[in-house]
């Protein structure tokens, strides 16, 4: 089973543009059947909430719940599969209908970068990471003297991001899902999840993962 192109978009995106909700599902009309993973943005607030009173399982599971109210949004503005798949059986038997499919997390301890990489992973698709800077900087895009990479390798990336797994705390990509696109070469792009760029992703300005 193969699906083109799998999109992880945060959060951010979707509850920024709810408002303008139509020309977001517009922007992931692709010519070939997509995926889209969503984050839970500022719904992350509600894992804060909770930080103090459970574990890290519990508050991911919070967290979950918000990515997939967000997925729910967002796929009935774009009119994809009814149902938002809460397991990889749910989302194989979803892009079996060959309808455009939107989802959320899957399972503790995965960040939305994780779980689209997975989806990538099984459904050998390209992975396309929509989120609030165009690009990997290094160093930090907040140093003066930062550049925005047009390629970057696993590894350098990896030194980049550091290692931080608490929930909620997945500022650009994580490890988790690194270590899965570089064991399955899954071509990946990180963009600026603007609409047009969305539209066209290929011809987005941004970073390519480098996994040889």
């Amino acid at each position: 089973m193969n699906v083109d192109k799998v999109f992880s978009v945060g959060g951010s995106v979707v509850r920024e543009n709810l408002e303008n909700l139509e020309k977001l599902a517009e922007s992931f009309e692709q010519e070939e059947q997509t995926v889209v993973v969503t984050g839970a943005g500022d719904l992350s607030d509600h894992v804060e909430a909770v930080r103090y009173d459970s574990n890290n399982g519990e508050q991911d599971l919070v967290g979950i719940k918000a990515t997939r109210l967000n997925a729910k949004t967002l796929g009935t503005a774009m009119g994809s599969y009814p149902t938002v798949p809460e397991t990889l059986d749910e989302l194989r038997e979803a892009v079996s209908s060959g309808q455009d499919v939107v989802m959320g997390g899957l399972t503790p301890g995965y960040s939305t970068d994780a779980v689209a990489a997975t989806v990538a992973e099984v459904l050998d698709s390209d992975l396309y990471i929509a989120t609030t800077i165009d690009g990997v900087y290094d160093p930090h895009p907040e140093n003066p003297d930062a550049e925005r990479l047009e390629e970057v390798t696993v590894e350098k990336l990896m030194e980049l991001v550091g290692d931080d797994h608490r929930p909620g705390s997945y500022e650009l990509i994580d490890s988790t899902a690194l270590n899965l696109i570089k064991r399955s070469e899954i071509p990946t792009k990180i963009f600026e999840g603007g609409l047009d760029n969305i539209s066209d992703p290929e011809g987005a300005k941004g970073t390519e993962i480098v996994t040889e």
